[in-house]
């Protein structure tokens, strides 16, 4: 999941060198470089992939301090998710 993600944020940012430059441990914000509607983009795409539905008002921002941890929330949110 970690590699899916990390390669949708080198799409959004059309930066095939970017994708090499980002780990587990890159904040998908600041690492990634990611303006606001590349977020929402991102998060879009990351719904669609995974099958699951973020909820923007009741978001934390500091979900995106590391791939790791964003992934750990999206496996959370697909146990949930209704099938």
């Amino acid at each position: 999941m970690q590699e899916q993600i990390i390669e949708m944020i080198s799409e959004i940012k059309e930066d095939a060198q970017l994708a090499s430059s980002l780990n587990e441990h890159s904040n998908i914000m600041e690492d990634g470089g990611l303006d606001s509607l590349q977020l929402i983009t991102f998060v879009l795409n990351v719904e669609e992939r995974f099958g699951i539905e973020i909820d923007f008002e009741q978001f934390d921002f500091n979900l995106m301090e590391s791939v790791t941890t964003f992934c750990n929330y999206i496996s959370e949110l697909q146990k949930t998710a209704p099938v």
